[in-house]
């Protein structure tokens, strides 16, 4: 038998269908992608997913096999976010992309590396020898820079481009003599009996690594990137509070053990809440990172390692909560 509705009830359902198409109901909000390599300073990113202080509805994370890979997901808009250094972030600036710091993630104090074979104890002894290097910001920075502070040219030596997830294995094959790099591989080349030639120690505040979003994302997304900020300080408190059970979890992603874990983040300064205000200077015209990122991006031109002096502003995030 045919029902007839009341006449208010089909009113009420024409109301709530022209609602939703003009978008006037309730919606869940905007998700974000985030892009990292393996990095210790972005393992707690994952370790706020594990314990469940992260959302995959407000933030998902996708691992990638290198910072270059990472660039690139960025640049052809495949992924929303990113875990990046300061340099990375210049040049993705300098290249006409517009990324913003929301998070800085840690500032590096001795965790990225120049390590050589056995035999080499200084970075004078690479002259004439193969080193390797990812084709990224960081690599070239921190390469030209170890070789001005030591009053060499990049033509003293052979540079051999490898992706990170590259360098354990052409240096332990001897395709190269020395490499560039970081945590994890820092670790298993010094188990290895490679040596330590130079440090991010010797450049003090030069190797920051941040999170960015796109610009045009900040007001949209604004509900995601205000969860991912409260994830990350949340995961970074249980890392102080928990330091052991912390370790544990981030060594399992990175193929150490938690005692490696404990002393990688011996060289990395990984700011908290009043921290984070201090460098992104919450209401001040230039925070110290937006100076920090003038004068990197000056280094960089001089060092021909971009074309042009990129616009700098609006880099650093004006939102950034209380805690």
């Amino acid at each position: 038998m045919l029902r007839i509705f009341p006449v208010w009830l089909r009113l009420v359902c024409i109301l709530f269908l022209l609602l939703a198409q003009l978008g006037c109901l309730p919606s869940r909000p905007l998700s974000l992608t985030l892009g990292t390599n393996l990095w210790p300073g972005y393992e707690p990113l994952y370790l706020a997913r594990e314990r469940g202080l992260l959302s995959a509805d407000r933030v998902l994370l996708i691992e990638l096999l290198s910072a270059s890979e990472v660039m690139r997901a960025f640049r052809n808009g495949a992924i929303d976010a990113a875990a990046l250094t300061l340099d990375e972030v210049i040049m993705l600036r300098a290249a006409g992309f517009r990324p913003v710091i929301v998070q800085i993630a840690d500032i590096s104090a001795g965790a990225d590396v120049i390590m050589a074979r056995p035999g080499m104890t200084k970075m004078a002894d690479l002259r004439g020898h193969r080193v390797g290097v990812e084709a990224t910001a960081l690599g070239a920075y921190l390469l030209s820079r170890a070789l001005k502070l030591h009053n060499m040219k990049p033509e003293d030596i052979e540079v051999v481009r490898l992706e990170v997830n590259e360098h354990r294995d052409a240096f332990l094959r001897g395709e190269v003599d020395a490499v560039v790099t970081f945590d994890p591989v820092r670790q298993q080349l010094l188990e290895a009996g490679a040596v330590q030639v130079f440090d991010s120690s010797m450049l003090p505040g030069e190797i920051v690594d941040v999170l960015v979003v796109r610009e045009a994302l900040l007001d949209s997304h604004d509900d995601a990137i205000q969860h991912l900020i409260h994830a990350w300080q949340a995961s970074l408190e249980l890392v102080r509070q928990q330091p052991h059970a912390s370790a544990s979890l981030m060594a399992r992603r990175l193929k150490l053990t938690p005692d490696d874990i404990m002393a990688s983040y011996q060289y990395l300064e990984m700011p908290g809440w009043q921290r984070s205000r201090e460098l992104m200077g919450q209401g001040e015209a230039r925070s110290r990172l937006q100076q920090q990122a003038e004068r990197l991006a000056d280094s960089m031109y001089q060092h021909h390692l971009i074309d042009e002096l990129p616009n700098l502003e609006g880099l650093i995030y004006s939102r950034y909560p209380d805690a």
